[in-house]
This record gives structure tokens, C-alpha cells and sequence, in this order.
């Protein structure tokens, strides 16, 4: 099984090929195909590939997503709703404090929480949470502007030449690249390319998610190497 090590965001260390930054995954897509022309398309690959992976990691990862890409949510309740958080992906799991106590809040789908609680009047201390459009709403309809707390997966800004570093150039490099030049072998249109990338990227984002799954398993912590 590959191991995953992060790599050190920041930029690439001098006279070091491999992917740390935006520039150095631009050369190395330009490399893997020996065709620098490929550089001026490099963000659409980026944006390509950025989205297949965080697709994938919910797909592949029974619908949960990964510790990289955890954030603290915070938010009080307002008319009823709490906005979304910025980049947000999923829920891991909200908390509701009220006098001092806190408690876990049941993730629900919006029907549940409309056809539960038809009465969207204050009406109690929330117990379910459901995500509906830009907003999370809960069950029963909150009677005070209670504190939310909890983890949810957040997306990151898209990296380009001005956000030359995200978690994806420290952590996972070697998938984000396989990932590119998967796009990119499909722009070229070049079958047995995109076969051998696409591949590639199967197999360590397996190794990735298995290692992570086994991490939060056991509670300790593990490395993570470009494979």
C-alpha cells in the first residue's frame, strides 16, 4: 500500500522536482507530457481536477470527507437558520449549547425537518439540523439565538497563481497531478494516457482514504508519501 507523506507547501525547494506549488505543478504537467504548450490550459486542468477529487473523496468515502479538509464550524442562530458556512462541503458533526450544556444536534434531510416540524414558529430547543439551500434549518423551530458548534468539510479556494499553496500541493501532491494530468490527457485526447493516469489516481486516492479512515480508527496520528 503507498504511504502518503505531506509535502511542504511554500514553493519548490531549489534543484527538487515534484509538486509543491502552483508553479511547480504546472512544470511538472509540462514534464509528464514533454509539451510546454500544455502550460496555457494548466487552470482549466486545475479547476478539472480539483473538482474530481472532492467529488471522489465523498463517493469513495461513504459519503464522509477526510481530516485535511475539517474546519471548526461557529455560528449563532438567527430567525431561525444559520448560514452556511464558507466552502462548506458537509457536515461532520453540529452541537447546540444552551445554559451550559452542550448537545449533538441529528443530522437530518430538509423534508424531515419541514414534515416533522410543519410549525416554523419558535417552538424549542433545536435536536435535528438539515442542510436547505444556502442555510441549515432545524427541528423543532429554535425559540432563541442558540450557539452552533461542530467540524464540517470545508472546500478550499481553487489554487492558482496567486494561491499558489492549498492542503492539496502539501498533502496529497502526487494525486492532485495525477488527477491534472488525467484532464490533460483527455484534452489531448490521448486514450492510453488518460488510461494510465486515471489509474494512477484511482489507486492513491484509495491508499489516501484507507489511511485516513484507519487514522481516525485508531485516534493516532500517521504519515502521509508521494507514492
Amino acid at each position: 500500500m503507498t504511504i502518503f507523506v505531506p509535502a511542504v507547501g511554500g514553493g519548490t525547494p531549489t534543484g527538487v522536482a515534484g509538486v509543491y506549488d502552483y508553479t511547480s505543478l504546472k512544470q511538472a504537467i509540462q514534464d509528464w507530457f514533454a509539451r510546454s504548450d500544455v502550460g496555457g490550459y494548466v487552470d482549466y486542468f486545475i479547476q478539472k481536477a480539483e473538482a474530481k477529487i472532492y467529488r471522489d473523496i465523498f463517493a469513495m468515502n461513504q459519503g464522509k470527507g477526510v481530516r485535511d479538509i475539517e474546519t471548526a464550524l461557529s455560528g449563532t442562530i438567527a430567525n431561525g437558520v444559520l448560514a452556511l458556512p464558507s466552502g462548506y462541503l458537509g457536515i461532520k458533526y453540529a452541537l447546540v449549547s444552551i445554559s451550559g450544556c452542550t448537545f449533538e444536534l441529528q443530522r437530518r434531510n430538509a423534508e424531515f425537518i419541514y414534515t416533522q416540524y410543519p410549525n416554523r414558529n419558535p417552538a424549542g430547543v433545536p435536536a435535528y439540523i438539515a442542510r436547505d439551500g444556502l442555510n441549515f434549518v432545524f427541528g423543532p423551530f429554535p425559540d432563541g439565538n442558540y450557539s452552533i458548534s461542530g467540524v464540517y468539510w470545508q472546500r478550499a479556494p481553487q489554487l492558482t497563481v496567486s494561491n499558489s499553496v492549498t492542503w492539496m500541493t502539501n498533502v496529497i501532491p502526487t494525486i492532485l497531478l495525477a488527477a491534472c494530468n488525467a484532464a490533460v490527457a483527455r484534452f489531448l485526447k490521448d486514450g492510453a494516457a488518460q488510461q494510465l493516469w486515471d489509474a494512477e489516481y484511482t489507486s492513491e486516492m484509495a491508499d489516501y482514504l484507507l489511511a485516513d479512515r484507519a487514522e481516525e480508527q485508531s485516534g493516532s496520528a500517521f504519515a502521509m508519501v508521494a507514492g
